[in-house]
Parts: structure tokens; sequence; C-alpha cells
């Protein structure tokens, strides 16, 4: 993968993948991912997801049944994506709210999802930019974005 489709687009995608494309175009980007794995947000039968992990790539798609099978959220683990030309896996909590400070986003929502297996698990997110920061032991190690929304079903698909 290039240094360019490193770049992380909020509401739009990771350089040249964007949300709303189909299994088919991500593949034919990507290449085959290393697993593929199907679950459902509920437990239910009416809001089924396919996850592909590529581990080499450090990334993760997901494709919704809702959505036609078209790309939905994507996560990152590796420390060389960007978001606006900075790196931000690796960072502190402080360093993360410092950063992302700079880039104006500042409508940032907390919460500790801790337990027994994963003892310091923290969530920070920006519900104007689909941004979740995942910390462990008080250090970013995921990022996860999703397209844009016009309301709270309707999805504002990239060109």
């Amino acid at each position: 993968m290039t240094k360019s489709n490193k770049n992380i687009q909020p509401g739009i995608g990771l350089g040249s993948i964007k949300f709303g494309m189909t299994r088919d175009q991500v593949e034919a980007i990507l290449g085959e991912p290393g697993e593929k794995e199907m679950f459902s947000y509920t437990g239910g039968d009416d809001d089924i997801a396919e996850l592909w992990h590529y581990d080499e790539l450090e990334l993760s798609a997901s494709f919704d049944e809702e959505d036609d099978w078209r790309l939905v959220t994507l996560s990152v683990t590796g420390e060389d994506y960007l978001l606006e030309g900075m790196p931000v896996i690796g960072l502190t909590q402080e360093a993360l709210k410092a950063t992302l400070l700079k880039l104006d986003i500042t409508d940032l929502e907390y919460e500790d999802l801790s337990s027994a297996e994963n003892p310091s698990h923290e969530l920070l997110a920006t519900d104007d930019y689909g941004l979740n920061f995942w910390l462990d032991n008080g250090i970013v190690s995921e990022i996860q974005w999703i397209p844009d929304f016009l309301d709270d079903e309707k999805i504002d698909w990239p060109e």
C-alpha cells in the first residue's frame, strides 16, 4: 500500500479506498484479505456485516448487508497511517487531544470500556467526524472511521 493510500480521510475513506465501494472494488485495490468473518451487530439476522482483515497492512474493512455490502467502516492499527498528515497511532491520550485540537476536532466524547480482559481500554470519539480512537494502556492503538451521514439513517456516500 502506497504512502498516499495511508491518509485517513474522515467521512470519505483511506487514500483511493472510498466508503460505498463494493467488496469487489476494495479487493481490486487491496487484494484478497487474510481473513474474512461474518457477524451481527446485535446477534440477530437483520444486521449482518462482513469484516475483512489485512494483517500485513494493519487494516480492517467492514461491509454491511443493510447497505448492499458496501464499505461502511475502516480500522487501522499501524503507526504509518496519518490523519491530516499527522501520525496518531502510538500517541498518549493527551497528545491525541492536542493533535485533534490543532485539527479543530473538539467534539470529543470519552468512554472507559475497561474489562477483566482489557483492564485499560478506552474510547475517544468524535461524532462530527465519525472517528473512534481506541486507547489501550493510555496509548492510541486503533482508529476506526465511518462515512458521513445526511441524517440518523442515510449515508452521504463519497463520490
